[in-house]
């Protein structure tokens, strides 16, 4: 008699079979499970945490230099507070603005620094993760010197794909209110200018994944499916986006959030981000295009292995050096010469 478990496993495999996405989507978690991408996404969390703060730091450097160039003190704490409210101002636990300009300097070189230690080794922990989750052969890893320079590559190649994403949809979003502001269709198509922004953060994240496993993983995969992949990617991306606004605006008059929550958001919001990451490489690597491409080059190194078998078996023993016969019989010769000096010497003896 068939168990509810067997009833389960018989539907779930004719599920499978008759749709391949959820056959892909079961492999995909499966291999996520086996290369244990939760412990590796835990390990990307650390130094991704810790370079907020790094990226702070700038963050003061440029509020100062913009302080102490155009002089625009008053639009520039109004902008400021905005974003967070209190946080520059001659009250009662806010920073003055002459303090901002004159650590500036100091904040930069801080932020810089600080970025290049906690980006190189996030990067790095990301750069094992992936090299984990594509089962790339050990051989093939680079060792640390050239890892090191792939991550700082890395480093610079999706920081600019970050800032031109976010200077592009943040040009986007400012040119179409301005262009529906002035035939005052503002508030009628909000909705249009909300899905505008939200596809071009799409296309910015795609980008952004595929470069993170063509450059960081270097998979044996098609581009097709590096691009499905990166896809995916976004799409959870921009969704954990969307979720992680909807929390701190819910929770931001509570006290209690004020002082913990923020943090604990940005943190649960970076570990799923690197979960996400890993799902996706995973999602690339179970693909049938990879799949097949890994097949081959496996057959093809067993065929060259095969050969090299074969090549052994056949080749000739070396040679031994046979001992020459003009050697042996001089050899013969000399021994019987001195055997004859001897009798003779003997006989001589006895005479």
């Amino acid at each position: 008699m068939a168990t509810v478990g067997d009833t389960v496993r018989v539907r779930l495999n004719e599920t499978r079979t008759r749709r391949p996405w959820v056959d892909h989507l079961i492999r995909t978690l499966q291999h996520f499970g086996q290369v244990q991408g939760t412990a590796h996404a835990g390990g990307v969390t650390f130094f991704g945490f810790l370079s907020v703060f790094p990226l702070l730091a700038l963050g003061f450097f440029a509020l100062g230099l913009i302080a102490s160039t155009t002089g625009a003190s008053l639009d520039l704490v109004q902008t400021v507070n905005s974003v967070v409210p209190g946080l520059i101002g001659s009250g009662n636990g806010q920073i003055p603005l002459s303090t901002v300009e004159s650590a500036a300097n100091a904040a930069g070189v801080v932020g810089v620094v600080g970025l290049l230690y906690a980006g190189l080794n996030l990067l790095s922990g990301m750069r094992t993760a992936l090299l984990i989750v594509f089962e790339q052969p050990v051989d093939e890893q680079p060792n640390f010197v050239l890892g090191k320079l792939r991550d700082l590559v890395a480093l610079l190649a999706l920081g600019a794909i970050l800032v031109v994403s976010v200077g592009v949809s943040s040009v986007v979003n400012l040119l179409s209110s301005f262009l529906l502001g002035l035939v005052g269709l503002d508030d009628d198509l909000s909705w249009a200018l909300r899905l505008l922004t939200v596809v071009v953060g799409l296309a910015a994240s795609t980008v952004l994944f595929y470069a993170l496993f063509r450059v960081l993983g270097r998979p044996l995969a098609p581009n097709g499916a590096l691009w499905r992949g990166a896809l995916l990617g976004a799409v959870g991306f921009e969704v954990l986006k969307q979720l992680s606004s909807v929390l701190i605006a819910s929770t931001q008059n509570q006290p209690a959030f004020a002082v913990f929550g923020v943090a604990l958001v940005l943190l649960v919001w970076i570990n799923y981000s690197a979960r996400l990451v890993l799902i996706a490489a995973s999602w690339v690597h179970t693909s049938n295009g990879a799949r097949l491409l890994r097949e081959k080059r496996d057959a093809e190194e067993q065929a060259r292995n095969a050969s090299t078998a074969v090549e052994l078996r056949k080749r000739p023993p070396a040679p031994t050096s046979p001992v020459p016969r003009s050697f042996g019989a001089g050899a013969v010769s000399a021994l019987g010469a001195i055997f004859l000096l001897q009798r003779r010497r003997r006989r001589e003896d006895r005479s």
